[in-house]
């Protein structure tokens, strides 16, 4: 598993000025919290960091002035726009004790009910939470979907985790999905009419 390190620094004031300044200067806000500490820790990160970690679903080392934090990254607020992040969560990880991750899902495979029956693919969900051990977190969940055919679905309860890991998402939410093709839908579509007829 891919451990990333990121430089931050403690930030000792709070509020909408300072955040402001700090994001003039190429700096985000943010905030370790967990661990068992009682309070959470403000601090510094810089925004370009940010923009590397989004995508990052494992363990991070924050080097916070020679202080090593080891942690998730649990959110990042965007402005209203949504594309400018403006704040980042951290959550400190206690080691042997689960933590709830969001992990990416790879597909691989074709779909029977594509090659061989003329659906068409549709992927409704890239990622998963589960809960699992801080060490465990997998840096993806690779999902073979070559036996789905046509009118079959795939739910984020059948996808296959690690060991020792448990979903923590809705079991019966759909992942993927084999749209069958149009022109027996429509011809069911018309069975049917015909025998309410």
């Amino acid at each position: 598993m891919k451990v990333v390190e990121v430089q931050a620094t403690r930030r000792e004031k709070t509020g909408k000025q300072v955040a402001k300044k700090l994001r003039r200067e190429g700096l985000l806000p943010a905030v370790i919290y967990g661990g068992g500490r009682p309070e959470a820790t403000p601090i510094t990160i810089s925004a370009k960091e940010v923009r590397r970690l989004k995508h990052h679903h494992g363990l991070i080392k924050l080097n916070l002035d020679g202080e090593e934090r080891i942690c998730i990254l649990k959110d990042i607020q965007y402005n209203w726009l949504g594309d400018v992040p403006i704040h980042v969560d951290f959550q400190e990880v206690t080691f042997g004790e689960t933590i709830e991750v969001t992990v990416e899902l790879e597909f691989t495979g074709t779909p029977v009910g594509v090659s061989e029956e003329g659906g068409v693919l549709e992927i409704l969900k890239r990622e998963l939470t589960i809960e699992t051990l801080p060490r465990q977190i997998p840096e993806k969940i690779v999902v073979d979907l070559s036996n789905l055919h046509a009118g079959d679905a795939l739910h984020a309860g059948e996808v296959p985790l690690p060991e020792g890991a448990k979903l923590a998402d809705n079991p019966e939410e759909t992942v993927a999905v084999v749209v069958e093709p149009e022109e027996t839908a429509s011809e069911e579509t018309e069975e049917e009419t015909s025998e309410e007829q």
